[in-house]
């Protein structure tokens, strides 16, 4: 399979490469911002979700726990896709050729590229410090020290998540139109990846017990169901509460994005799409799952949380492709998916290198810490 992985990581790079040369480089920059978006976001998602179990004292999974921290494998390669990106600079974002005078103080090619990648390396590496830490499980006995280093730890990881992952909802994505803004875009970025990374954590979860690499007892496989539920609520909340406030207010700058993508097609459809696989559908099986004795199958939840991957993935193109182009349309081609899926290749490859340097033990004892 390594090779299988290997070879479509090839050929999106390839097909990646042979894009940039071509008439047509702002679309597959375009499609790389989303898959370098998403991914990244799955990745850095993780170890953050388990900074919460850590601060939580969530001892209802340590198993849990460490299957999250193992999507921490693909940020080395996340950083140097950030790099690759300021090649793209010019196709993506306007201002770079026309620089916008009121915000050029903080559009600027310097400042922004050294914030972004910047952000990424201090946000990978104390990720990379926080799961070497988790790893060590368990707390020796009467390791007050320890414990407290770890909650200290994913504190930090915490709070640069949340500044780094805003960012990125504000630069790479809403200056892609440099006229158009919203306060509520940053957070409405990172909550809609923190469902990513639940959605995430639910599949691995999944198949970490049908492989028998961990034993997680149905009450936790559970309880990640709910969190990814109460993600799903906060993500919709998110978006009424940037949508009904620029809506209201009707001012041409800023409603414009939205009429772009909900009427305007291929958009409208997209936005329904969206809508639909991405909230509608999980809401309805998850409320539903919340309540009476945890199911002993997980399939039903297993395609929820594909369901719930696939629409922020889409989510993400309709929010960047019409950005970039009046004219763009839905990324369909045999291009779009070869790249696509080499960017999948790689996080898979990315965390079988994980396990094999860090070789963390999933089947830890229910209640552990």
């Amino acid at each position: 399979m390594t090779v299988f992985w290997s070879l479509l990581a090839l050929v999106g790079a390839v097909a990646f490469v042979l894009g940039v040369g071509s008439a047509d480089a702002a679309r597959v920059w375009s499609i790389y911002l989303v898959n370098v978006l998403f991914w990244s976001g799955l990745a850095v998602t993780g170890p953050a979700i388990a900074g919460m179990m850590q601060l939580t004292e969530a001892r209802w999974s340590p198993s849990v726990r460490r299957i999250a921290l193992t999507t921490a494998g693909f940020l080395p390669v996340a950083f140097v896709l950030f790099v690759v990106l300021y090649a793209g600079q010019a196709a993506l974002y306007s201002w770079v050729t026309n620089p916008v005078p009121v915000k050029a103080a903080w559009l600027n090619v310097p400042f922004f590229w050294a914030r972004t990648l910047a952000g990424a390396a201090i946000l990978f590496g104390v990720c990379f410090v926080f799961v070497r830490a988790l790893l060590r499980d368990p707390i020796p006995p009467g390791s007050e020290i320890e414990r407290v280093r770890r909650n200290r730890l994913a504190t930090i990881v915490l709070i640069l998540w949340v500044v780094v992952l805003s960012l990125w909802g504000y630069d790479l994505i809403m200056t892609l139109d440099p006229v158009w803004y919203s306060g509520l875009f940053g957070g409405y970025f990172a909550v809609s990846t923190l469902y990513t990374g639940f959605a995430l954590l639910s599949i691995l979860t999944i198949r970490a017990n049908a492989r028998g690499l961990a034993t997680v007892p149905p009450g936790a496989v559970q309880d990640v169901a709910k969190l990814q539920f109460a993600m799903s609520i906060m993500w919709m909340y998110f978006f009424w509460s940037q949508y009904l406030v620029i809506w209201y207010g009707n001012v041409p700058v800023e409603t414009r994005f939205f009429l772009r993508r909900f009427f305007v097609q291929p958009w409208l459809t997209l936005a329904w799409v969206v809508f639909v696989v991405g909230w509608l559908i999980p809401f309805a099986y998850l409320l539903k799952r919340l309540t009476g004795r945890p199911p002993q199958r997980h399939a039903p939840l297993f395609v929820v949380a594909v369901l719930g991957l696939v629409a922020i993935f889409l989510e993400r193109v309709l929010t960047i492709f019409p950005s970039v182009s009046a004219t763009a349309t839905l990324p369909l081609g045999l291009r779009d998916f070869a790249i696509t899926a080499g960017f999948l290749a790689l996080f898979v490859l990315s965390r079988r290198w994980f396990f094999t340097r860090f070789k963390p033990a999933l089947n830890l004892p229910h209640g552990g810490h």
